[in-house]
């Protein structure tokens, strides 16, 4: 469980910890220098990490991702929804572009953060299941998570090498693993897609 409840403290953290980012070495970065960039005394964040602070900055992606919904076309196939939702966080990633891969190149030097980046992925996932209508609790909703989370990964590995603005590598990704998933899963994962009206049978 988090140590900083508090929604407005992890929104501070989050923002303090990508403009350190964009100027800061991340293995540069503490506590104390994340606290003073808040603009908070470092003892509202008794008990957190720079860690914390990478979960802060992926919550706030994650959260992106619910933004506008009633723009959510929920005729699309399953496929097409999670596609849509999934390529919104990326959508609010780009602006960080530099801070994110900065931080990210600070993870790769330390193995604890390094094991957390599936996690972060897998509860992604589960935001994304369950915002498209799909089951993300119990045995079958933790398989798509971790399924979807290993797919998500992979777009960020893509979305690392496409240039600035250009998603091209990260929507062919995220197409192609999505529609193995759809052929090798089918029903049970959920990624069905659903059949056009000229393709329904007769009545």
């Amino acid at each position: 469980m988090s140590v900083l409840l508090d929604p407005a403290l992890r929104r501070d953290l989050a923002r303090a910890a990508l403009s350190l980012a964009a100027s800061t070495p991340w293995r540069e970065v503490t506590l104390v220098k994340l606290a003073d960039s808040a603009n908070r005394p470092v003892s509202e964040y008794y008990g957190a990490s720079v860690g914390e602070a990478l979960d802060c900055v992926e919550e706030a992606f994650d959260r992106a991702i619910g933004d506008s919904l009633d723009k959510l076309d929920n005729s699309q196939s399953v496929r097409d929804r999670l596609f849509e939702l999934i390529m919104r966080r990326f959508e609010a990633m780009e602006p960080h572009r530099a801070a994110v891969l900065a931080m990210e190149q600070g993870q790769d030097r330390d193995p604890t953060l390094m094991a957390g980046a599936h996690q972060r992925h897998v509860r992604c996932a589960r935001w994304v299941l369950a915002i498209a209508g799909l089951e993300a609790d119990g045995m079958t909703g933790q398989a798509r998570a971790q399924g979807l989370g290993v797919i998500i990964g992979q777009a960020r590995a893509a979305w690392r090498g496409d240039t600035a603005g250009d998603f091209a590598k990260t929507m062919a990704s995220l197409d192609k693993n999505l529609r193995r998933a759809e052929e090798m899963f089918g029903r049970w994962a959920g990624f069905e897609a659903k059949p056009k009206a000229e393709d329904a049978p007769p009545p």
